[in-house]
């Protein structure tokens, strides 16, 4: 296997222990009910992942940009995550993020992390609060492309790069990478595409493993 000198990241349920930074928020400000729907709508095939987005960011209109970051202030890094990064900048690997989330977390997981790269959705805000728009940067099937992208910005062929996702949002990505890696799959199409399949609830297990490989 060719040595890998990049690893990238999915953001939710991987780097931090919540499942979506879309429902966190919702339910933190009351809207997620309102949200359900735009949810089905998208799953009905009835909406497009854009258009998912701003609805979903519509709902927040007005909210004060303060209040938005002290929720996502409240979201735990997952337990072995600076370990892991710290380990892998000692071997001089190269860390990125790709996330179908927000950057409100994606930002300050990479900020926190010390990731050399990360992307993902970005909030539109103006006189400090939410407008109710979102520049949609990864979409559902995007993860690829931008795999693709960020593995260029790094300086690493994309068969030198590992891939660490939950979803099947990530399959794209799993497509693109030399290594790809299933954390926690959350249905059986993950881990089938997956080269690695690790459970657990730290990311102590991973860090052993991309130790052999980088």
């Amino acid at each position: 296997m060719t040595r890998i000198r990049a690893v990238i990241f999915d953001v939710d349920g991987v780097l931090t222990t919540i499942d979506s930074i879309w429902r966190y928020i919702h339910v933190h400000l009351g809207t997620w009910e309102k949200a359900k729907k735009y949810a089905e709508m998208y799953k009905r095939g009835e909406i497009t992942y854009k258009e998912w987005a701003e609805l979903d960011v519509s709902l927040w209109r007005g909210t004060p940009r303060k209040k938005i970051e002290e929720i996502v202030a409240t979201i735990p890094l997952r337990e072995g995550a600076h370990d892991l990064v710290r380990e892998l900048r000692r071997k001089g690997v190269k860390t990125g993020a790709i996330s179908a989330g927000l950057d409100v977390i994606t930002d300050r997981v990479a900020s926190e992390l010390g990731l050399d790269a990360a992307i993902s959705n970005r909030l539109v805000y103006r006189d400090s609060k939410v407008t109710g728009e979102v520049e949609v940067l990864v979409g559902y099937g995007d993860k690829g492309r931008v795999f693709l992208e960020l593995c260029d910005q790094l300086g690493v062929k994309p068969e030198e790069a590992a891939a660490v996702g939950d979803s099947e949002v990530d399959l794209h990505m799993f497509e693109e990478a030399g290594l790809p890696i299933a954390f926690n799959p959350k249905k059986p199409s993950v881990s089938r595409k997956a080269l690695i399949v690790i459970k657990a609830s730290t990311l102590k297990p991973l860090t052993r493993v991309l130790y052999y490989l980088t």
